[in-house]
């Protein structure tokens, strides 16, 4: 999704809710913090969106929004309405979004290294490849996520986090562009 694509979404999502504030914490948050978004985000055909302020409105977001919409039929992208705890995110979290603003909608965007972490803990191939994107292009630094991931309440998930981002990162400085192999890092 482009950022032009993103725009129109939340703009679309303004009116449906009848509210100026959303949370976006899927992949497209990036657009938030880079102007070089990496293809695996402009690939993806769906926002990450859930309503700040009127969480009620969801169901009617999804009806008019969602995959199966009319809107995403038009557009070829959709909002994919989550809800808050859909993600596993690093304490202190909401204090370090960062604000998209399109018209008179304003999208929290989480902060990259929230994203990241919350994408290592997914560990889905397309989050995986994503990292292994940001790091690959110079947007993240490793050094930054392993202290992000101090942040995560548990210890035992805080160490796969950390095993699997030196996986990431041992693929990365390989030169290998397809940074998972078959089985992915280990759980």
């Amino acid at each position: 999704m482009r950022r032009r694509e993103l725009e129109t979404t939340l703009r679309a999502a303004g009116k449906v809710a009848r509210d100026l504030e959303f949370f976006l914490i899927g992949s497209q948050a990036l657009h938030a913090v880079s102007r070089r978004a990496p293809a695996e985000v402009l690939l993806s055909q769906e926002c990450d969106i859930y309503p700040k302020n009127r969480p009620e409105t969801a169901n009617l977001l999804h009806n008019e929004l969602g995959p199966n919409s009319a809107f995403a039929r038009r557009h070829g992208f959709y909002a994919d309405v989550v809800t808050p705890d859909l993600a596993t995110l690093p304490s202190g979290w909401k204090r370090r979004v960062k604000p998209l603003r399109t018209g008179r909608v304003t999208a929290f965007c989480l902060d990259l290294y929230d994203l990241i972490v919350s994408k290592l803990v997914a560990a889905r191939l397309k989050d995986l490849e994503l990292i292994g994107a940001l790091l690959r292009l110079g947007l993240a630094d490793h050094k930054l996520i392993q202290r992000r991931i101090t942040k995560i309440p548990s210890s035992p998930e805080r160490g796969r986090l950390r095993l699997r981002l030196r996986l990431l990162l041992k693929e990365v400085r390989s030169g290998n562009r397809s940074v998972i192999r078959t089985k992915g890092p280990p759980e």
